[in-house]
């Protein structure tokens, strides 16, 4: 076979792959719900999505890459109390075992948007994907809001490098 007539079958092959969308299978086994992204002022270069993870299968799923749709980066980050202060640490992963939920959650582990190309305003929404091992990727729309339901003030981290 030609190798240009191989390498278009290839291209072909992977561009269909890339549109088929998230195996069904995980699909019916991990369910995202309650996203939300945090409103800052728009001087801001990063902010915060939360949303929770649910698991409804049976065996455990790893979330190892995260992206939005308003981020050049998303890391996913957990809040830890360190020397009396609480500070934020990147995570390399996040485990969601069989039949429990993850709450992302301010206070708690969250998704850090990063190098904003600008602040997301209230009433928009930010598209959030998290790529899935044993494989997969699952998107959500997040509304855009300046506080959760019930969350009365805006909390202050320090990010450790």
């Amino acid at each position: 076979m030609d190798k240009r007539l191989l390498a278009l079958a290839l291209l072909g092959l992977v561009s269909l792959l890339a549109k088929a969308g998230p195996d069904p299978a995980l699909t019916a086994q991990v369910v995202l719900h309650d996203s939300w992204v945090r409103a800052l002022p728009p001087t801001q270069t990063s902010t915060a999505a939360y949303l929770t993870i649910a698991n409804n299968g049976e065996v455990p799923v790893k979330v190892v890459a995260a992206s939005a749709s308003v981020a050049a980066r998303v890391e996913i980050h957990t809040t830890r109390e360190v020397d009396g202060l609480m500070r934020m640490e990147q995570l390399q992963d996040l485990q969601v075992l069989p039949g429990t939920d993850v709450d992302l959650a301010p206070g708690g582990t969250h998704l850090m948007l990063l190098e904003l190309e600008r602040m997301p305003g209230v009433g928009e929404t930010v598209r959030l994907c998290l790529q899935l091992e044993p494989g997969g990727q699952l998107c959500t729309d997040a509304p855009v809001r300046k506080s959760s339901a019930g969350e009365g003030g805006h909390h202050h981290h320090h990010h450790t490098e």
